[in-house]
């Protein structure tokens, strides 16, 4: 196709206008004849060189190619170009050749072609965006988004979102670069072919109003593919940093940063997750909650997520010392069973067996376990020791010792040069907020100071340890309801906080969710969110690559798929045809022993075809 201008005259104002036709050229015989395919009018919005670049789009999109085989860098030739292209497919008026379409597939794998014109297009990736939309399949992702109200287009768009959140996780800007130029997601989705961050921002709003219901939809999936341990709840909460002052932000407050980043605000993240690692219930809390404070929503979630039947055991939640005031156990104990850390050491327990069971951990470290009975309570303790443990814990003390002794001997090397802090109630501030800060050994020291009473300085300093840790290192205690579990299964339960731990760990680094940058917290709370449901997709994956032996990290999947591309070669043949050939690369060895774990098709597509005839 071509644009033809036509000038036509005003015979009246002694004037000429130009207008022009979208043209199409065939061959009758061995004539050519043009067709009038549209009139354009005047094109006053772009200019004579980008004419052909129109005229070349037009065509692409009505022969079915949504996405441009031709950079294009104007978005006013795109949008005129998506315009036309859709009042010739809706009239019906593209020409043909002999009743046959311009545009045809190949059905014969012979070609006369012309090496000097082979040029590849575009390569863009498909293989990650290929394996997560696969999982989105499996786990009813489409049909849950639009059971929450999203048509097919934001259920496509919203795809497209959280296809992003697990390989390219970024701004909602940085989002629409990607998808546009990087992925070549689209070939996967229906119809679209270019996104926006508006669409983006729009559809994740959509979704975030509707968050319990998909939250619930997708973790009823989750138990239809998956039996057993659903019962079985690990709690745990964490918190995440924000760049900014967020002043816009109700629940951006500062606190006790898990990340050590005390110079940042903070918004508290309280996940709850079955025995198979899927996130069963979210909430969110100011930055300076405290753990224990967070507990009664659970329990009040709960309520509503599980099932109570006399004939079945109690559900099992599993959380850490953090959470196990003694307020938060009575809360649980009227309908749930628990296991978690014993806050304290017990002053007074007897063994009830003699000797040890011991058992290794996952690094094949020893570990000794001992049932023990603790005078007052109704709850059964397990006396855990752990060499491990032990060695770690002595080279923490050794190593926080030195760090204080070390800065008081600088403060007191200081007290005899001149112009340095000497003043008493200065010094007084700077040896407490050492201790203060290394309290885990500072409160064994007992420091003594020379003072000039005169001068109101400080003339010398000494130290001594009174007084070693009394808690026995190594050693800690599991509390948990009488019945509730196996004897041998305690250090099992307990475990599975771990599971929570590796949760956060994946957000936070493979799924990239911190830092925030959003500001109001609807935002943040949705960004947080999207990150979570993007988890439950990695978690699905990885769990079946594992029962198949294949344990990779998410971030090491992610980097394995990226060479598995799609590309658009153009080549012409004799027949004075340009054939448009877009190939997906075949799966290394790597990509398709994922593919094969998970039991996925290896590939979206092989090849696809099409011939144009060069006008």
């Amino acid at each position: 196709m071509f644009i033809r201008s036509v000038q036509k005259k005003d015979a009246k104002k002694k004037k000429v206008y130009t207008y022009y036709r979208l043209t199409s050229s065939h061959r009758i015989g061995d004539k050519v004849r043009q067709t009038v395919v549209l009139n354009l009018g005047k094109l006053e919005t772009i200019t004579q060189p980008e004419h052909k670049a129109l005229a070349n789009r037009i065509e692409e999109i009505v022969l079915g190619n949504q996405n441009s085989l031709f950079p294009i860098d104007s978005q006013t030739i795109e949008d005129l170009a998506q315009s036309f292209a859709k009042k010739i497919i809706k009239d019906k008026i593209f020409p043909s050749k002999k009743g046959k379409s311009v545009s045809k597939e190949i059905k014969n794998n012979y070609q006369n072609i012309d090496l000097d014109t082979i040029e590849q297009l575009e390569s863009k990736e498909i293989g990650g965006e290929w394996l997560v939309k696969q999982a989105f399949d499996k786990l009813n992702i489409p049909l849950a988004l639009t059971e929450i109200g999203l048509n097919k287009q934001q259920v496509e768009t919203a795809q497209l979102l959280l296809t992003a959140k697990l390989l390219h996780p970024s701004s909602e800007l940085e989002t629409e670069r990607w998808l546009n130029e990087n992925s070549g997601a689209f070939e996967l989705y229906g119809n679209t072919d270019t996104m926006t961050r508006y669409k983006l921002y729009q559809t994740s709003t959509k979704m975030y109003q509707q968050r319990i219901k998909l939250d619930s939809l997708i973790y009823n999936n989750i138990n239809n593919l998956f039996s057993g341990r659903n019962k079985i709840v690990i709690y745990d909460l964490t918190n995440m940093y924000f760049e900014g002052q967020m002043k816009a932000s109700e629940k951006a407050a500062f606190g006790r940063s898990k990340q050590k980043r005390n110079d940042r605000r903070l918004i508290g993240l309280a996940l709850s997750i079955d025995g198979l690692g899927f996130v069963r219930h979210i909430e969110f809390y100011n930055g300076n909650i405290s753990e224990p404070g967070t507990f009664k929503d659970l329990i009040d979630a709960l309520k509503e997520q599980l099932s109570f039947d006399d004939n079945d055991k109690k559900p099992l939640i599993v959380m850490d010392a953090g959470i196990a005031t003694e307020e938060n156990l009575a809360l649980i104990k009227p309908n749930y069973d628990y296991v978690c850390v014993s806050r304290t050491i017990p002053k007074s327990y007897s063994q009830l067996s003699e000797t040890a069971t011991e058992i290794t951990d996952n690094r094949g470290n020893k570990i000794e376990l001992i049932k023990v009975d603790v005078k007052g309570k109704d709850d059964y303790f397990l006396k855990v020791k752990s060499d491990q443990k032990e060695i770690k814990e002595v080279s923490m003390d050794a190593k926080l010792t030195k760090r204080l002794e070390a800065q008081l001997q600088e403060i007191k090397d200081r007290l005899s040069k001149k112009r340095t802090l000497k003043k008493i109630e200065k010094i007084h501030e700077k040896v407490g907020a050492i201790k203060a800060k290394l309290s885990r050994v500072g409160w064994l020291y007992d420091i003594e100071y020379t003072e000039d009473i005169e001068k109101g300085i400080v003339t010398d300093i000494n130290w001594e340890r009174k007084k070693e840790r009394e808690k026995p290192k190594g050693i800690y205690f599991l509390r948990y309801t009488k019945n509730a579990i196996e004897e041998d299964k305690i250090w099992d339960a307990y475990n599975m906080t771990r599971d929570v731990e590796s949760v956060f760990r994946c957000l936070k680094t493979d799924l990239d969710i911190r830092p925030i940058y959003h500001q109001k917290d609807k935002y943040i709370e949705s960004h947080i969110w999207l990150g979570v449901i993007a988890y439950q997709v990695v978690n699905y994956i990885r769990k079946n690559l594992k029962e198949n032996n294949v344990n990779y990290s998410w971030s090491t999947i992610v980097k394995k798929m990226r060479s598995m591309q799609s590309s658009i070669v153009s080549v012409n043949n004799n027949k004075n045809e340009k054939l448009f050939i877009k190939l997906c690369t075949r799966p290394n060895t790597e990509q398709k022993k994922i593919f094969d774990a998970l039991n996925f098709k290896a590939r979206p597509f092989v090849r696809k075809t099409n011939v144009v005839t060069n006008l």
